[in-house]
Formats: C-alpha cells, sequence, structure tokens
C-alpha cells in the first residue's frame, strides 16, 4: 500500500497545496512555554519564537489546525513581550474566526501550573469578551461581514468569557507592561484586577 504521505511532494500535490506547503516547511513547531521572567529578559522574543506567524495566519490547513487555546497563548507571550503590534495582529485573526469552537466562551481550561500564566490567560480571555463585543457593537462580525443595519449594535450574541476564568486569582507581585514616563496608558480593568497593569488601547483595533 502506498504511504498517503510520501504521495504529498512537489510533483504530485496539487497547484493550490504547494505554496502552504513551502510556508508551513519555513515556521517550526511551537516552541516551550517560558516564564514571564524569561520574555522579559529576551528582546524581540516573538520574532525568535513565532516566526512566519503572519504567514500562517493565511494558510486555510493552518487554520483549520489551530485551536483558540493556542492563539490565546500567543496572545498573552506577545503581552508579556510588550509587542503590541503583534498582539493586535493576533486578536484580529482570533476575531475572524467564525467557527463555534472559536467562541470565547468554548476556550478550555488550561489549568497552567504557573500562576502568572494562568492569570494572564484568564485575563486575556475576559479582555477579548469586552473588545470583541465592542467590535461587534460596530456592526463587524465574525464572519469578516459588516452589518450596517440601524440595530448593528444589539443584533448579535455577546460574546462571554470562559467560565475557569472565575477561579483564578491575582499574582503576587505587581506587574506592569508597555508603561512610559511621557505617554499616560488607561489600564485594562481585567489585568488590574489581577496585579497587572497591561495597555487598554491595543486590544481595541479595526
Amino acid at each position: 500500500m502506498r504511504n498517503p504521505i510520501k504521495v504529498i511532494t512537489r510533483s504530485h500535490t496539487p497547484p493550490k497545496i504547494r505554496p502552504s506547503l513551502r510556508r508551513i516547511r519555513q515556521c517550526p513547531h511551537p516552541c516551550p512555554l517560558l516564564s514571564v521572567e524569561e520574555i522579559e529578559q529576551r528582546p524581540g522574543i516573538v520574532d525568535e519564537r513565532q516566526p512566519g506567524i503572519r504567514k500562517l495566519h493565511c494558510i486555510p490547513i493552518f487554520r483549520v489546525r489551530d485551536t483558540p487555546l493556542r492563539s490565546l497563548y500567543r496572545l498573552i507571550e506577545c503581552a508579556q513581550a510588550s509587542d503590541f503590534i503583534m498582539m493586535g495582529y493576533e486578536c484580529t485573526y482570533f476575531f475572524h474566526h467564525c467557527e463555534p469552537r472559536w467562541l470565547l466562551s468554548r476556550i478550555p481550561d488550561p489549568e497552567d501550573e504557573d500562576p502568572v500564566r494562568y492569570a494572564f490567560l484568564a485575563s486575556m480571555a475576559e479582555a477579548r469578551a469586552d473588545a470583541f463585543n465592542w467590535r461587534l457593537e460596530l456592526g463587524m462580525r465574525r464572519n469578516n461581514t459588516l452589518d450596517k443595519t440601524e440595530k448593528r449594535s444589539t443584533n448579535f450574541t455577546p460574546e462571554r468569557a470562559p467560565s475557569w476564568t472565575l477561579k483564578v486569582g491575582p499574582v503576587e507581585r505587581p506587574l506592569a507592561f508597555g508603561e512610559s514616563d511621557s505617554v499616560p496608558v488607561t489600564p485594562e480593568q481585567h489585568f488590574l484586577e489581577r496585579n497587572i497593569t497591561m495597555p487598554n488601547g491595543y486590544l481595541y483595533t479595526v
């Protein structure tokens, strides 16, 4: 019997799949999880650990196999590295996943053993719910359409954070990201409740 994996070669793959395979080969497997201290000590860590992620966002095979929890971990990694531009890209990517399993309320409990990472995950999930509902009120829909009706601000089912976030407490020592002496920062409330200062504006992009 022919090996189905070996059949997918340069000479046998359909033309539409070949570009995706070439892009995927350029992107390594995910790295082990790091603590917030390790991320803070390595500038440019997101480029190092998520090379080619913007390309992957556009590849159907990746989109089908990706999960909301993986995306959430990528989001908190961007936040901890203060790479808010990449965090915005990842937020938009998450928002435009309209499959039922990508509802925020269905994100499974990661039960992360690192209390700081766990607090970040819970805060980001809650903050995403607020930001997604803000987008939905503007008429933006997760299936990449735009509701222009007069009822667009209420004509949708609000997003909810997953229930497991309620059991996640604050971190022991205060943490701050994206602060600047010259530019005032409006902190995101869900992060602030867990003793983490995180800029709010980067979550609200269109």
